[in-house]
């Protein structure tokens, strides 16, 4: 009875939101995505997640990644916009600093994997937003799915996250998806339109401009299942759908939104060619210089 509940619950909240309605060698080539059409700059983001295992290893990534950038021409700083992808990389809490270093000057920005929604106290093993910025970061991933199923954590804690990165300055990536039971009950949109509603509750229109979302299917991260480039565009344009509900069509039309999942080089270039998705947040691949360099340079397919 109480699934029954929900399912009726979660049908009356998408049918209300529905009436709303890179690093690589060399070139020459400025990518231009569709996204770039709607004035929305391309964002790749790598998550290293726990990797990799040494300091040295992650200076080595660092400096790889830094090498094949200041070979290319089509990748900015945060603060710059016209014709570049803005790049992200998320390391570890001990090698961010040192990253940042290394990756800074080449205009690659760093955040954190994740931040605690308290300012300071006894909070063993918990890290706060003002620490994470003193060291030079600049993006917060909330809600990853990781967070999610091995951590617990809630919408409400994720909701606290998004409003504490924001008062901090520093801009969160709201990661979204469903599970691979919802997606087979046929529930993406209405998870979806849940989580974007609870996560990004009490954040202002102006606040919205700091913000980006990363639609991530739970079933596709890790596993080598497949969302295709057109069934997840269609995701992204009905989240916006949402935003437009929740504030206005400006918002909706302005906010960027990533997908992630199972993101790969031979996968990038179709997901790039979509209308409403502006770039790509990436696991496994971010691992390899070449791999994330392939992603980061992507060449939309016509």
């Amino acid at each position: 009875a109480i699934w029954v509940a929900i399912m009726k619950f979660a049908a009356a909240l998408v049918a209300t939101f529905s009436t709303a309605s890179a690093f690589m060698a060399p070139s020459n080539n400025k990518n231009v995505a569709l996204t770039q059409l709607y004035a929305r700059q391309p964002i790749m983001a790598g998550n290293w997640k726990m990797n990799p295992s040494t300091e040295a290893d992650a200076l080595n990534l660092a400096n790889g990644f830094v090498a094949l950038l200041n070979e290319m021409e089509d990748t900015c700083a945060v603060e710059e916009k016209d014709g570049c992808t803005e790049v992200v990389l998320f390391p570890p809490f001990p090698f961010i600093s040192k990253v940042k270093d290394i990756v800074g000057k080449s205009g690659i920005t760093v955040g954190a994997q994740q931040v605690y929604y308290e300012d300071k106290g006894a909070f063993t093993g918990s890290v706060a937003a003002s620490m994470v910025k003193s060291v030079g970061c600049e993006y917060v991933l909330c809600g990853h799915s990781e967070r999610r199923t091995l951590f617990s954590d809630s919408d409400t804690n994720i909701n606290a996250k998004v409003k504490k990165t924001l008062e901090f300055g520093m801009k969160p990536i709201l990661c979204i998806g469903e599970t691979k039971d919802e997606f087979d009950l046929d529930i993406t949109k209405e998870v979806c339109a849940m989580q974007v509603s609870k996560d990004l509750a009490g954040v202002s229109k102006e606040d919205m401009a700091n913000v980006v979302i990363a639609y991530e299917p739970v079933w596709a991260i890790g596993t080598g299942l497949v969302c295709e480039a057109d069934k997840a565009n269609e995701v992204h344009k009905f989240i916006r759908t949402i935003l437009a509900k929740m504030y206005d069509d400006e918002v909706a039309e302005n906010t960027r939104i990533q997908y992630g999942g199972s993101v790969t080089p031979e996968s990038v270039d179709g997901l790039m060619a979509q209308s409403d998705i502006d770039g790509c947040l990436v696991g496994g691949a971010s691992l390899f210089a070449d791999k994330f360099a392939r992603i980061v340079n992507f060449q939309p397919e016509a």
